[in-house]
């Protein structure tokens, strides 16, 4: 869905039903892919409740990512007229395709012997066991990373700005438009409700600290520069709370040469393009790793620090990870799938990752043993 062929998600269904009758096929793929990656977002509309049989059935066939629930938006248009559409209920669900349901986790990291990162996507079953259910070989210098909606994107290399996403459906990888300036040490963040990938911070090839906040909108390729940070950090944590980015901690700018860790919470509101830095700071400084469940912010750095930041009630709650894990100090990841958090080690003995989930309701902590990966120093861990 590239230049010409962008299509919006609010309209592309009434697009695909036009290409449809028009016979533009290359407008209708666009409109259907478009459809596909946002099918939770549409199922609740008035075109998706009117849309006709045979489009729903080509939508559903050609492969929807399991995180869209398609089998809810089939019982959606069903239950919208059960009297004419009882009867294509089996035929829709035969025809359903689901993708990705295979890949919860994405760690990306270095194996020991290589200067290469790589790939390797998790599965994430209920029973607690996690295995391994891919690998991908990536370029050296990974500097920013995230997953939106089923797919990997990635940004660095030889070249600091380019982008390239990996496609899995296809497992295929596609260069992006890169951004417009190179960046090392930022922070990638998805943001759904926008279909867009934020970066924020970072530093410039010079080593200078930066402000500067850009997005990238995922339908139309395009990067597009737009309100800055109040305060220039590199490396901080990102996780987005409904259209708000919490950006949390990093290396902030000390006099005028040096940098120091950073204990602050900046907020930046998508839908404003606004930024504002809380009057409160959190409870540690530097690096750290954050990921979101329902409306808490979970923070993990070094050591045993593992807090559950409420951002709606200004509070912070530290739980204590097994003392096993405490005694010897290492920079956390962590990650939220399935309705628990999950936290890694940052580096691991060779085969050995032993993994802590988290079930936040409560606070019960298992272990996961026995994940076969090759990676010996995780970069990021991606949910």
């Amino acid at each position: 869905m590239k230049g010409g062929n962008a299509v919006q998600v609010g309209n592309c269904l009434q697009v695909m039903w036009l290409a449809d009758r028009h016979s533009d096929p290359e407008l209708y793929t666009a409109a259907k892919h478009c459809a596909k990656a946002h099918l939770a977002q549409l199922q609740s509309t008035e075109e998706f409740l009117h849309l006709p049989h045979h489009l729903l059935t080509d939508i559903i066939s050609d492969g929807v990512p399991c995180s869209q629930n398609p089998t809810e938006a089939i019982e959606a248009w069903i239950n919208f007229n059960k009297e004419e559409r009882e009867a294509f209920a089996e035929s829709l669900r035969t025809s359903l395709k689901e993708i990705g349901e295979n890949v919860h986790i994405y760690l990306i990291g270095k194996e020991s012997s290589r200067t290469h990162s790589l790939a390797v996507s998790l599965h994430c079953a209920e029973d607690d066991s996690i295995s391994v259910s891919g690998q991908n070989s990536l370029c050296h210098q990974i500097t920013a990373a995230c997953k939106h909606g089923g797919d990997l994107y990635v940004v660095g290399g030889s070249i600091p700005r380019r982008m390239w996403k990996c496609n899995n459906a296809t497992v295929d990888w596609e260069w992006c438009a890169p951004l417009p300036r190179d960046r090392l040490q930022h922070t990638l963040v998805s943001v759904p409700e926008k279909d867009a990938i934020y970066s924020l911070g970072g530093k410039t090839l010079k080593d200078s600290l930066s402000n500067a906040v850009i997005y990238y909108r995922v339908g139309d390729n395009v990067w597009t520069e737009t309100t800055q940070l109040e305060v220039a950090v590199s490396g901080a944590a990102g996780a987005n709370l409904n259209g708000i980015i919490y950006l949390l901690g990093g290396e902030e700018g000390d006099l005028d040469l040096f940098t120091k860790p950073s204990r602050l919470i900046q907020c930046f509101d998508t839908e404003t393009d606004k930024c504002h830095v809380k009057p409160y700071v959190l409870p540690f400084a530097g690096r750290m790793h954050a990921a979101v469940h329902k409306d808490l912010v979970f923070i993990v750095a070094e050591g045993d620090s593992l807090v559950c930041y409420n951002p709606l009630l200004d509070s912070f709650t530290r739980l204590c990870l097994p003392e096993a894990w405490s005694s010897a100090p290492s920079l956390w990841k962590i990650a939220s799938c399935n309705g628990s958090i999950y936290v890694f080690r940052d580096r691991y003995k060779k085969e050995d990752a032993n993994t802590y989930k988290l079930d936040p309701a409560t606070s019960a902590i298992t272990v996961t043993r026995g994940i076969k990966v090759l990676l010996t120093n995780l970069q990021f861990v991606l949910a």
